[in-house]
């Protein structure tokens, strides 16, 4: 993080391994260690709606399970490597490590393509940026509203690992302008886009780095063949399993869809999920460039003059995501995720400046306020420490799915219209899912295809509907088990008189 990264990598190329130095390594060693520590803990077997889907996924690849599955709309990529690891060992807790393992990857990852950008230093920060944010580590402060992201089973964080990758290997290619390599890139783009649908803009965007290539034609021509050989196999199997080629990105949009947020929420939210020091990394930079950008020979944001002309390109990354963030119809704060690499360049380019006053002192100086700004930046994650390593509680969830497999006979039909992919995962009896609210919900509930058992939130804070109010004035369901805010209601069909 200070001088004494350039210092060992520039005065020996001696204590190197594949021109990586013997400092980095440990560096990059312990920013991997500690990135994984904080995602990892606790080990628990609680997991939540989006986390289940891949979870339920995975038993339908691995092991059959045919109760539930959501293959037709949700990406196959986490789930795959899910179910390639029930293999070895059928437990909740190996997901949860496999995915912290890739999660960790990725400021790794972000360090390489970095130093490669805007140096060893800013991309040190960078990795550090990535690695210990709270918010891309999953703490966030109370009453912020969002889903898990480091520490949780989503594709979010695993995407942007293989984007980085992909970007990684692009880079290599630029330099070494070979097709085959611009053909991985292409392929591990690929693999990025079957983690996450929504990472098809920042692979679109990435693209656009074969530009600047020597021959850009051939560049392209061979990473989109790559792209699509990692891509054509799903693709067909969408057309064979669900009667089109697109079928699944189509549904998947309608988890984009919903109540239109403000244009400004990623502004409101924006100190928080990158933290206000990326913010003040941000503002250094532009004070940076406007101070120096008469001078047209300097080079202050890469240590690497050919490829300098990279650093304005991660400001056209970071300015296009944004964009679509804005415009998406339906705004989670994870959405914006995939801002964060271009971003944390940025900031750890900006950052810089507190490293390189003319005087000792100031570079002393400097190199202090970084590192308490970090560790200040850093300390909420002190809470995930707060549980025990392994967590055996279970959730409400799970007792219900468990007292629903013990006490109906297998085949029973559950139908659900919240949280259904906990009811799928944790339980082996077919489930129904109904539509969330409104109308739809209750036409639903009047035409249900069989006898089964609904299960309903009592708490309108949870969910609101359907009301008790309702059920009670319909025969056909009746109160059969309640636990603190779920209810089980048999559902007997009435024959039409």
């Amino acid at each position: 993080m200070n001088h004494a990264i350039e210092a060992a990598s520039t005065r020996s190329t001696a204590c190197t391994i594949g021109g990586v130095t013997l400092l980095e390594i440990a560096f990059l060693a312990a920013v991997f260690l500690g990135a994984f520590t904080v995602r990892v803990w606790p080990l628990s077997k609680i997991h939540f709606w989006d986390e289940a889907v891949y979870l339920q996924d995975a038993e339908v690849i691995c092991c059959g399970k045919t109760n539930y599955s959501d293959l037709d709309s949700r990406p196959p990529l986490l789930s795959l490597i899910f179910a390639a690891v029930f293999l070895a060992w059928h437990n909740v807790y190996a997901a949860d490590i496999v995915t912290a393992i890739l999660n960790a990857a990725g400021p790794v990852l972000l360090y390489f393509c970095g130093r490669r950008i805007v140096g060893r230093r800013a991309a040190a920060i960078a990795a550090l940026l990535m690695a210990f944010i709270p918010f891309f580590v999953g703490v966030f402060p109370i009453g912020f509203d969002s889903d898990n992201t480091g520490n949780s089973l989503l594709t979010d964080e695993p995407s942007l690992t293989l984007l980085l990758l992909a970007l990684l290997i692009m880079l290599r290619a630029l330099r070494r302008n070979r097709t085959t390599e611009f053909a991985l890139a292409g392929f591990v783009f690929g693999l990025a886009v079957l983690m996450r649908f929504a990472s098809l803009l920042s692979v679109g965007v990435l693209g656009l780095l074969v530009f600047a290539g020597t021959r850009w034609f051939k560049a392209g021509l061979a990473t989109v063949v790559g792209f699509m050989a990692a891509l054509l196999p799903y693709l067909v199997w969408s057309r064979v399993q669900y009667g089109g080629f697109l079928t699944t990105f189509q549904r998947g949009w309608q988890y984009y869809e919903g109540a239109r947020e403000s244009p400004l929420f990623l502004l409101r939210n924006f100190g928080v999920m990158f933290s206000w020091i990326a913010l003040a990394g941000l503002a250094l930079w532009v004070a940076r460039w406007l101070w120096t950008w008469r001078d047209k020979g300097a080079n202050a944001d890469s240590e690497y003059a050919g490829q300098a002309r990279l650093v304005p390109f991660l400001w056209l990354w970071a300015g296009l995501l944004f964009l679509f963030f804005v415009a998406l119809p339906h705004q989670e704060p994870r959405y914006a995720m995939p801002l964060g690499p271009p971003l944390f360049l940025l900031a750890g380019s900006g950052l810089t400046v507190l490293l390189d006053f003319p005087r000792a002192t100031g570079r002393i100086a400097g190199t202090a306020a970084l590192a308490l700004a970090l560790v200040y930046t850093f300390a909420p994650l002190r809470v995930v420490f707060g549980a025990p390593l392994i967590e055996r509680s279970s959730s409400e969830e799970m007792q219900v799915a468990e007292f629903l497999d013990q006490n109906l006979p297998p085949g029973t039909t559950l139908y659900s219209n919240f949280n259904y992919p906990l009811f799928a995962y944790y339980s082996h009896l077919p489930v129904h899912e109904l539509p969330e609210a409104g109308p739809k919900l209750y036409s639903a509930l009047d035409d249900l295809p069989g006898d089964g058992v609904l299960i309903v939130y009592t708490k309108p804070e949870i969910h609101p509907e359907p009301p008790p109010e309702w059920l009670a004035a319909h025969p056909e369901f009746k109160l059969w088990r309640r636990f603190p805010s779920i209810a089980l209601y048999q559902y007997r069909k009435i024959a039409a008189q």
